[in-house]
């Protein structure tokens, strides 16, 4: 699962394809073995990072809180993946190659510690660096529209940039609220600012 993963990462359109051509038939709780991969990357990263330690308990935690995020990505796949023209791959199995394409938010995850014990200030750098993995997600998406539920390039397209455009807008709106709200949002941006020109 993971090699196919990453070279699904570094050629998406013919790895797509492939898998496509395999045809193989997933059960609905196979489908969840890559959403869970990703919960279990997040509920461990997510205490190395604040308490630079990993507990059973921590871990646990970890990923009861950040379940939502997981659960939030189900939904956006579903909402592509359900109304897709009948292209010959079931529902689970188009679920199962959506979450495939999991490698550059994971990748990211993963040097999430090391982003943010640099001099620069984790909330900028994790700020600036997810800009790689959306853009990257962006092509894997897009491929996956073409390869799997077969749509023409320019549908495939829209609907990548669709994609993203939710994508951005989500992660804005928790960035807003985990922060405190529009006004803390702006205040720390205004100190940052400053600082940057005094």
């Amino acid at each position: 699962m993971v090699s196919t993963d990453v070279q699904l990462a570094f050629a998406p359109d013919a790895t797509y394809r492939q898998l496509v051509a395999q045809n193989r038939p997933i059960r609905w709780w196979r489908a969840l073995a890559r959403p869970a991969l990703a919960l279990a990357l997040i509920a461990v990263v997510v205490p190395m990072m604040v308490t630079h330690e990993i507990t059973a308990g921590l871990v646990l935690t970890s990923a009861a809180a950040w379940g939502f995020v997981v659960a939030i990505q189900l939904a956006i796949a579903a909402i592509f993946v359900a109304p897709a023209p009948a292209s010959g791959v079931t529902f689970c199995r188009a679920m199962d190659l959506w979450f495939a394409g999991h490698v550059p938010y994971s990748l990211w995850i993963l040097l999430l510690p090391f982003l943010t014990s640099t001099a620069v200030p984790p909330h900028d750098m994790i700020g600036v660096s997810i800009l790689a993995p959306l853009v990257w997600t962006s092509v894997i998406t897009g491929a996956f529209f073409r390869t799997v539920l077969g749509m023409d390039a320019s549908t495939a397209r829209r609907r990548a940039l669709f994609h993203l455009m939710i994508v951005v807008i989500i992660i804005s709106a928790l960035g807003l609220w985990a922060a405190g709200g529009i006004p803390a949002t702006l205040g720390y941006v205004m100190r940052r600012w400053n600082a940057l020109w005094s």
